[in-house]
């Protein structure tokens, strides 16, 4: 298979194999900053990191995965929705945040009081998200970097070449003066950042005056102290704090997103060719994708976490979102996340060749795209039950009855103990999602006595299934059946089916009939049908 028709993931894998012959093991590098905000748009990070580090070690290509939490970034606003370690949302406005900002994650304490710092406590939600998919990367704390002295080399290079420096970031930020110096020192009495006025080379400290700072179009107050600092209590700013991060890793591949594409990179890539004399890694750019139509947003509210999403999917499922094409904008509907289940469903079977995708190259897509999302490739093809269906019937019956109709119904023919696993976590799954997030054209209540008004050809078309289902029948049976009892009584099929589904939820659609009477049983629909 040439380069070209690989996924895409393969693809940059390969671009990485040619980079290490310089006998340079590869670093696949991605970041967060733990601002308690973070959602899973900024998953894709991540997630376009894993699966390239995934492929290069299937192929035996050594290689390391690290993921940088930033927390010495300062804060520049409170999110309206805080999450704990169990992962429930709380308000933000129960903590009264707000007098933190300008002041590193790192050193701002944990509104959950937790853990021993904001950084901490969100850099763990983070990351229990992270893991929960099975990325696993190597975690790293910009803030103790800073503290090792990592950061020094590149600070000092950046301070010897500050004229190359200012000319490099007012080529692209023309808010930027000429005697620009990209870092920033962390007032000893506040705590907040300050810009610096100017940087001793031989004793490696920055002397500054903490007058206030501008935050995200806010201004951080100042307490108007001056004095001087160690070059490890400041940072660079992000501009060449990310190209420094770069060369702290030797770091080969970074995904990113649009904006940093089309403003941070070309800096940073001047930045390493210029000062750092180092080769900027291969980037790759992603499109941002929309939950419901809509960008997600902290500030409001609307955001999403993994712990979110894995309450109505699998963590699987959640990966194979994001190892479809990255470059093309999505959106994510949540009242309609079976169709990603379905959609997963169809991949796995055409893996399993149990299905067969249209195209050759779908199919081995399809294919492709199954064995990256999944932490651990079945021996068979698993026996999973259709989300909707699942969704169906838990608005009937609990779980366990749940699992007892769908052996009766011999939808759990041959099914493993594996497999009865997979079913429990979908059942709970669809369950939430029913309550949470399904439309309301899905929701519905079995109905104990018969609402809806009926006319001729209708009753005659329910008093025969009626009859017809002191016979026994498996689905497909049924519903054939369905379909000769509409004929025989001159009906036609779309208006039989509004006339069950009005007898037995009082709606005019609903669940796949024949499965549907076959899950309730026939003498409930006996029972309905002597009442009209």
């Amino acid at each position: 298979m040439t380069i070209e028709h690989l996924h895409w993931a393969d693809q940059l894998a390969e671009r990485v194999i040619e980079r290490s012959k310089e006998k340079i093991i590869p670093n696949i590098k991605c970041q967060q900053t733990p601002s308690g905000g973070k959602h899973i748009g900024n998953l894709n990070d991540v997630a376009r990191a894993f699966f390239v580090y995934k492929s290069l070690i299937e192929q035996k290509q050594k290689c390391t995965f690290v993921h940088t939490s930033d927390d010495r970034d300062p804060m520049k606003e409170v999110p309206k929705r805080l999450m704990d370690l169990k992962g429930d949302w709380h308000d933000s406005g129960i903590f009264n945040f707000n007098k933190y900002m300008g002041m590193p994650y790192c050193r701002i304490p944990d509104p959950f009081k937790c853990c021993n710092s904001w950084s901490e406590h969100f850099t763990k939600v983070w990351m229990q998200g992270v893991n929960a998919l099975g990325m696993n990367p190597e975690l790293y704390s910009v803030d103790q970097l800073y503290k090792d002295g990592k950061f020094e080399p590149y600070i000092l290079k950046i301070f010897k070449n500050i004229k190359k420096a200012s000319g490099i970031v007012t080529k692209y930020q023309s808010t930027k003066k000429e005697d620009y110096i990209p870092f920033d020192a962390i007032c000893p009495k506040c705590g907040r950042y300050a810009n610096i006025d100017s940087f001793d080379l031989k004793k490696k400290t920055v002397h500054f005056v903490c007058s206030g700072k501008s935050i995200k179009e806010k201004i951080a107050e100042g307490c108007g102290f001056e004095g001087d600092a160690p070059l490890n209590e400041g940072k660079l700013q992000w501009r060449f704090e990310w190209p420094a991060l770069m060369c702290i890793f030797n770091t080969t591949y970074e995904p990113m997103g649009k904006d940093h594409w089309e403003g941070s990179w070309k800096t940073a890539v001047d930045v390493m060719n210029v000062i750092f004399k180092k080769e900027p890694p291969i980037p790759f750019v992603y499109e941002f994708f929309l939950v419901d139509g809509k960008k997600m947003s902290a500030s409001k509210g609307d955001v999403y976490t993994v712990q979110d999403m894995l309450k109505i999917i699998e963590p699987e499922i959640l990966l194979f979102f994001y190892v479809k094409r990255p470059e093309k904008q999505r959106d994510l509907e949540l009242s309609r996340i079976f169709q990603l289940v379905e959609e997963f469903d169809f991949a796995e079977k055409v893996y399993f060749d149990v299905e067969r995708a249209r195209t050759e190259n779908r199919e081995e897509n399809y294919k492709r795209m199954y064995e990256l999302c999944m932490h651990e490739l079945p021996k068979k093809c698993p026996k999973r039950i259709d989300y909707k269906f699942l969704a169906t019937l838990s608005q009937l019956f609990d779980k366990e009855t749940i699992i007892k109709k769908l052996k009766d119904l011999g939808h759990l023919d041959d099914a493993e103990k594996s497999d009865i696993e997979l079913l429990k976590k979908r059942i709970d799954a669809a369950n939430y999602w029913i309550n949470k997030y399904a439309p309301e054209e899905m929701k519905f209540s079995l109905q104990d006595s018969v609402r809806a008004k009926f006319d001729e050809k209708e009753v005659k078309a329910l008093k025969l299934l009626a009859k017809k289902l002191e016979k026994k029948y498996n689905e497909a049976e049924l519903s054939e059946e369905i379909y000769k009892i509409a004929n025989d009584t001159g009906i036609a099929p779309k208006d039989f089916f509004k006339a069950c589904y009005k007898l037995l939820i009082n709606k005019e659609r609903g669940p796949r009939l024949a499965s549907f009477i076959l899950t309730i049983g026939k003498n409930k629909v006996i029972k309905l049908v002597s009442q009209i």
